[in-house]
């Protein structure tokens, strides 16, 4: 697939002349620093506008001055405030290759990407990293990253396939022509489907989202079991199931029990998740241990 990347040196760019002539895009949000001066580039919301209008698949770079840990995760945070409300159907990379932070050492540059990457990801959003062949190779740990996250190299060289099967983009050249971009524009090769990849995840937490519906209306229905039961057949699902189930019921009625032969106020608090001492609570009993058949309890 065949696509740009752009941001204010660009200026105004003309999509509507530049939908046909690419697969994708990726825009430049903005800077992030030291100094909490985070810096929005003053064409993306604009670029972002056009491509939701024209349907011109988009991801961001955020390019990063950041030189430790914690101003990369204030940055992340920053950044992804920016994207609320936004879809992009392409990563959130971290633009690795200012000379102000090169002197920071492998591990620190790397740890750098994590710390930010990994707020991107909690925010939902597919994270990746974008540097030089050169920072790659010399002030990265190139295998740990490609391991984590979706990789963009930047490689100017002739020819298309230079980098496929070892990076997911290849950046080919800085001085390209686009019809409806006034001077030159970066472009680049993606190889790998991310924006199906991506498009599929999204569809996939959807649908897990409808099963945990789906799962409690089946744990009301009694098939679950109770108690310990019930968390054993659930397992790692039982507290997001167990917490449907609540905002079900508790939006649906208040629940009441009517006390059977056998029954004891222990035993009905396992049906319902419960503790017998809160069942005593909100229905004035004075002894846990003196319930009666027939009598209707408030759980």
């Amino acid at each position: 697939m065949f696509g740009i990347d752009v941001s204010k040196y660009q200026g105004n760019v003309n999509w509507d002349l530049v939908k046909n002539q690419i697969d994708f895009v990726i825009l430049n949000m903005g800077w992030v620093g030291n100094k909490k001066n985070h810096t929005l580039d003053p064409y993306f919301e604009r670029n972002y506008t056009e491509c939701k209008r024209l349907g011109i698949p988009a991801g961001v770079y955020v390019y990063c001055y950041c030189n430790s840990e914690e101003t990369a995760k204030q940055g992340a945070s920053w950044a992804m405030k920016q994207l609320q409300g936004k879809n992009i159907e392409l990563p959130v990379y971290l633009d690795m290759e200012d000379e102000s932070i090169i002197n920071c050492g492998r591990d620190v540059l790397t740890n750098i990407c994590i710390a930010f990457n990994t707020i991107v990801e909690q925010a939902g959003f597919w994270a990746g990293v974008y540097a030089s062949e050169d920072w790659f190779n010399n002030y990265l740990n190139k295998q740990e990253l490609k391991r984590r996250y979706t990789c963009w190299i930047a490689s100017f060289k002739p020819g298309v396939d230079c980098y496929k099967g070892e990076y997911d983009i290849w950046q080919n050249s800085s001085k390209a022509k686009i019809n409806g971009i006034v001077g030159n524009v970066d472009t680049n090769y993606m190889y790998r489907d991310l924006i199906v990849e991506i498009e599929n995840k999204n569809v996939a937490q959807s649908q897990t989202t409808k099963s945990i519906v789906d799962l409690a209306n089946e744990v009301i229905a009694g098939k679950w079991g109770d108690g310990e039961i019930r968390k054993q057949n659930l397992g790692s699902l039982y507290n997001e199931v167990q917490s449907k189930v609540n905002e079900i019921l508790g939006a649906k009625r208040t629940i009441t029990y009517t006390v059977k032969s056998g029954d004891t106020l222990s035993g009905i608090a396992k049906k319902f998740n419960t503790s017998y001492q809160e069942i005593a609570r909100k229905n004035n009993i004075k002894n846990p241990n003196k319930i009666f058949v027939g009598q209707v309890l408030r759980i």
